[in-house]
């Protein structure tokens, strides 16, 4: 079986959306309904590490608040696909835990696109998922909003992080920089924490994978040579922790 929650306050659109996932696959099962973001901040805080759900079907904006509110605070444990009236919200929607992002009124072909993404991200089974109590899931990607649109970026493919006068970027192994939400270094940091990203100095983060060699600058600091070519300096008060960290 696969566990689902369901979060929206209109009960037709609740009603909807699990006639067609009984309709789409029988294996799903809805373990919960939440109504509001009261809820949904109960649930994750007491209740989700129990249900161990693999899957959250989601409104946004709620009959007390922005369910935004709860999920930029509290981790969420699995993929979220969103069903909701509003267009606003889909970078935020892919900044947390989002694999899909359907418009109301939706169509059966619509979920089951999103359905289909689902599976392909090779969810664990029941039995693996939440192995730790708390346990959320690992995004592999960025959104990133260009214009008006908005595309993704796999984490694999960055080499370094950098902040800029007030700007944060991403570079991949092209050297093409991709400019990110976050408000800060320190931001990026603790949204990359799952990957092996290093802070060199005050205003660069590095990936392990696509660091290509050092070598000594001056004293107590090293010239780093990554996959897309760039050459960045360690400071020297982070030189000794990123030589431990490199081991």
């Amino acid at each position: 079986m696969i566990n689902a929650v369901i979060i929206e306050d209109e009960p037709l659109a609740r009603s909807k959306l699990k006639r067609l996932l009984n309709q789409l696959d029988a294996s799903i099962r809805v373990v919960r309904e939440l109504e509001s973001v009261a809820q949904v901040r109960y649930w994750l805080t007491e209740q989700a590490s129990q249900d161990k759900v693999q899957v959250i079907f989601s409104d946004i904006q709620l009959n007390d608040g922005n369910v935004f509110e709860v999920y930029q605070q509290q981790p969420q444990p699995c993929p979220i696909i969103f069903i909701t009236a509003y267009d606003d919200f889909l970078l935020q929607a892919f900044e947390s835990q989002g694999i899909a992002y359907l418009l109301k009124p939706y169509n059966s072909q619509k979920l089951e696109q999103a359905w289909a993404k689902f599976c392909a991200l090779s969810v664990p089974q029941p039995t693996a998922v939440n192995a730790a109590a708390g346990a959320s899931y690992k995004q592999h990607r960025l959104a990133i909003k260009h214009h008006q649109q908005v595309y993704f970026l796999d984490i694999g493919e960055i080499t370094h992080v950098q902040a800029d006068g007030g700007l944060v970027m991403a570079f991949d192994r092209q050297a093409k920089r991709h400019f990110l939400s976050f408000s800060s270094l320190q931001a990026a940091e603790q949204a990359l924490a799952d990957y092996p990203f290093f802070r060199i100095n005050r205003s660069e983060l590095v990936q392990r994978e696509h660091v290509q060699s050092l070598q000594r600058y001056c004293k107590n600091t090293l010239t780093i040579t990554l996959t897309c070519g760039a050459q960045l300096k360690t400071s020297q008060s982070r030189t000794a922790a990123f030589n431990e960290w490199l081991r």
